[in-house]
């Protein structure tokens, strides 16, 4: 009799874990609501970069996609360090977001405070595209291609000069990477930007430049550079008729060394968070829309999942450094 008492109370008991498990399985993912207030998204670049543009246009996606209001906060300076220290130090609850590029990967190498580290300082949400870089040169260098230019800089070994407008930015490391790969001697000229560097491009102050598309588009339309190669693996959109560096004999690992931009959050930010804001950019970056937007200001649009997104930043890191060591650049001003 007594095991008679005891498997009515056992079977309850399995009854109980039965429907608690079922309502487990009923029951709405966390963060559900998400996003239930604005979203600020934090850039360290000044209104009406490309940077800039891309992420207005995915605010604007994000947006219409998810109810709530993204807005472009601008924070530039100090190498979009100040940027990214307002994002690491924000709650991480997914309503403070960020775009890293490629200069936030040096930050070991330029800072000795502020390394910017996956899973202490950030989450990586999504890669978000690349800038392609070009080899421009002032238009009244008597050289037409490539192959014109390997032979004039050799031939002027020594007396050629670039320019490039950030230590420590992919351009930069580009620049110094094509020189010492020609096996010449150039001196270089640091400017405050890729705008004033393509400026000194066109009145013949310097030579020389690794530099994107919208610095020198208008420079190019006039006449006044001229491009000879992108530095992708294929050819960009805007400038289908340019050959990649490749294409025309020169150091594969220029394609290293393209600028790029990920969409990233403060580390710890919940991953059913992570996750949808991922699906979102990614279905984002396929939208004409946002395609043409991201184009039309020489960023070739990409994205990739969460663990990829890190894969491709921490690789990213350690090609600069790997870089800088090889080219004794000092990244640190």
């Amino acid at each position: 009799m007594p095991s008679l008492a005891v498997r009515p109370s056992f079977a309850h008991l399995l009854s109980a874990c039965a429907l608690l498990f079922c309502m487990g399985l009923k029951a709405p993912p966390a963060h559900a609501d998400y996003p239930e207030r604005p979203v600020r998204m934090v850039v360290g670049v000044q209104a009406g970069a490309s940077t800039d543009t891309l992420t207005r246009q995915l605010a604007k996606r994000l947006n219409d996609r998810l109810g709530h209001q993204f807005v472009v906060e601008n924070k530039p300076g100090a190498a979009t360090r100040i940027a990214m220290e307002t994002l690491s130090r924000a709650p991480a609850d997914g309503y403070t977001l960020g775009v890293a590029n490629g200069v936030t990967a040096n930050f070991p190498m330029m800072f000795d405070d502020f390394a910017f580290v996956p899973g202490k300082d950030f989450t990586p949400v999504s890669l978000l595209g690349r800038a392609p870089s070009y080899l421009a040169i002032r238009a009244s260098l008597p050289v037409r291609n490539v192959q014109e230019f390997i032979a004039y800089a050799k031939a002027q070994n020594g007396k050629l000069n670039y320019g490039q407008g950030g230590n420590g930015s992919n351009p930069h490391l580009a620049a110094r990477l094509l020189i010492q790969s020609l096996g010449v001697q150039a001196t270089e000229v640091a400017y405050k930007g890729n705008a004033p560097t393509a400026v000194a491009l066109a009145s013949g102050e310097i030579d020389l430049a690794i530099l994107d598309y919208p610095s020198v588009r208008p420079l190019v339309e006039r006449g006044s550079v001229r491009l000879l190669a992108v530095t992708e693996p294929r050819r960009a959109a805007l400038t289908p008729d340019v050959p990649t560096s490749t294409e025309q004999g020169l150091t594969p690992r220029l394609e290293g060394v393209t600028p790029w931009f990920m969409l990233v959050a403060p580390a710890g930010t919940p991953a059913a968070v992570v996750e949808l804001l991922n699906r979102e950019v990614n279905q984002a970056l396929l939208s004409p829309g946002v395609r043409e937007t991201a184009q039309a200001a020489g960023i070739e649009p990409e994205g990739m999942g969460v663990a990829e997104s890190q894969a491709y930043f921490l690789r990213q890191r350690e090609s600069a450094a790997q870089l800088s060591r090889e080219l004794n650049v000092s990244l640190k001003n």
